[in-house]
């Protein structure tokens, strides 16, 4: 299996990753109690995701359910 893996992921195809990371991506780091990340990241997975699209899929719905342009802005 090993040498399957290298096939696909060599340092080319490293180099093309980090890239398109730097590229299209950016870094949000977030610090959680001790023992909050495997929580987190069993939670996750029993969801079928990542952490990192368990949190934007969290951070999304909460933007959506709570945040209230003001009234102000809709009468112009």
């Amino acid at each position: 299996m090993k040498g399957l893996i290298s096939m696909y992921y060599n340092e080319k195809r490293k180099a093309i990753t980090a890239k398109y990371v730097k590229t299209h991506l950016d870094d949000i780091k977030i610090r959680v109690p001790k023992g909050q990340r495997e929580k987190l990241k069993a939670i996750a997975a029993e969801m079928g995701m990542s952490m990192n699209q368990m949190f934007i899929k969290a951070v999304e719905e909460y933007i959506e359910r709570n945040y209230k342009p003001e009234e102000a802005n809709e009468t112009d």
